[in-house]
């Protein structure tokens, strides 16, 4: 797996000619590159306020959170709904690259300053934020609107965070480069911080915690279940569902699988060119040249460097389960988001469009038609 005799060191890009342009001059691609962005609190809730899911009047609203928005911007105070999962409070900022003390710009706006605009467009005057997305994920979010159902959601997340069978709380879409050597399969592992040289970077390793590396908080431990959907161009679809998003585990998993997501700098570049073929290095290895399919520069109109540095991350969480939530009519609350403009134009760039097509279709047929379908109850609120 680690053989570095056979891996170049002259560069680390791949040696395919690059396009004499780095501004793609295809609309499409232009698309699938650009994500909608936002520059203050009042657009962005305004954008929220036209693309409402679902609402539940006085108990919850259902909005679309778009790829590249923060739900706060900075590390929450004692690790948030979850408690700090990293050993040492002091170097938790340090570790997870000191969010806090970026500049605001570099933050940008963010969901929690939208709630009070969002407040009165909504007509929910105790509207507030209680759990999202990461800022590299696009999908449905829940917004409680009273501080009873916001103990409902957490209490809900807290236990089906712990499950270590699916069906599993997320449901997501990533667009990987390269494909998992299986079509299908169940990973088990942990994610933990590990000295890589002169620094630390999130190490996965697909074994059972220790009790006390859980306990101590050295380690979280995570689960998925996969499905590559389809394979054109050196890239794949996947549809994925885990417990958590805790330490990137998701996207750990996957690169450990040999498939790390589209535009995921930090761990694609894990992936080194090895006599022609993609294989997994350790973390902390530089000088290698980076695996890049042979098509896709071509594809996406971009030089290998910007490949590495300029892309979103490909990752849409179609739909998330909040498992018995209460209300007289539904014990069970499944917010769905179909994916942004951008992802669905890159599935179209890279010929993968009829896979997701097909794929949409078999998940809005009849539950009991399914061949694996989400555990529901009769009386669900399906957003």
């Amino acid at each position: 797996m680690n053989n570095l005799r056979r891996i170049s060191p002259i560069c680390k890009f791949s040696t395919t000619p690059e396009p004499s342009t780095t501004n793609p001059t295809n609309p499409l691609v232009q698309k699938a590159l650009t994500p909608k962005t936002f520059t203050n609190a009042s657009q962005l809730a305004r954008h929220l306020s036209k693309n409402v899911l679902a609402h539940a009047p006085g108990r919850f609203v259902v909005l679309q959170k778009p790829y590249g928005v923060s739900c706060v911007g900075q590390v929450q105070a004692n690790g948030g709904i979850f408690g700090n999962s990293v050993h040492d409070e002091r170097k938790t900022e340090r570790w997870a690259g000191t969010i806090r003390e970026k500049p605001a710009e570099q933050i940008g706006v963010t969901i929690s300053d939208c709630i009070q605009d969002l407040r009165k467009l909504l007509r929910e005057p105790q509207l507030s934020f209680c759990t999202g997305l990461k800022r590299y994920l696009s999908g449905a979010i829940v917004l409680p609107c009273n501080d009873k159902d916001t103990n409902v959601l957490k209490e809900c997340i807290r236990r089906m965070s712990a499950d270590v069978e699916p069906p599993f709380m997320y449901n997501a879409l990533a667009i990987t480069v390269g494909r998992p050597p299986k079509n299908n399969g169940l990973v088990t592992g942990f994610a933990t911080f590990r000295n890589v040289g002169k620094h630390k970077e999130y190490i996965f390793e697909e074994r059972k915690v220790k009790k006390r590396q859980k306990s101590g908080k050295f380690a979280v431990e995570g689960h998925m279940s996969y499905k590559v959907l389809e394979t054109k161009n050196g890239v794949s679809l996947v549809d994925f569902s885990v417990d958590k998003f805790a330490r990137h585990l998701p996207r750990l998993m996957l690169t450990q699988m040999c498939a790390p997501i589209l535009g995921d700098t930090i761990y694609w570049r894990r992936l080194a060119e090895v006599d022609g073929a993609p294989e997994l290095i350790s973390a902390g290895n530089r000088g290698h040249k980076i695996w890049i399919p042979r098509t896709l520069p071509e594809a996406l109109e971009l030089p290998n460097r910007s490949l590495l540095t300029s892309l979103p991350i490909y990752c849409h969480v179609y739909n998330t389960i909040f498992e018995d939530v209460g209300g007289h009519e539904a014990h069970g609350l499944v917010a769905a988001a179909k994916p942004p403009a951008h992802f669905l134009s890159m599935l179209e760039v890279l010929g993968l469009l009829p896979a997701y097509k097909e794929f949409k279709n078999k998940k809005e047929k009849p539950a009991d038609t399914l061949e694996t379908p989400v555990a529901r109850s009769s009386g669900d609120f399906v957003f």
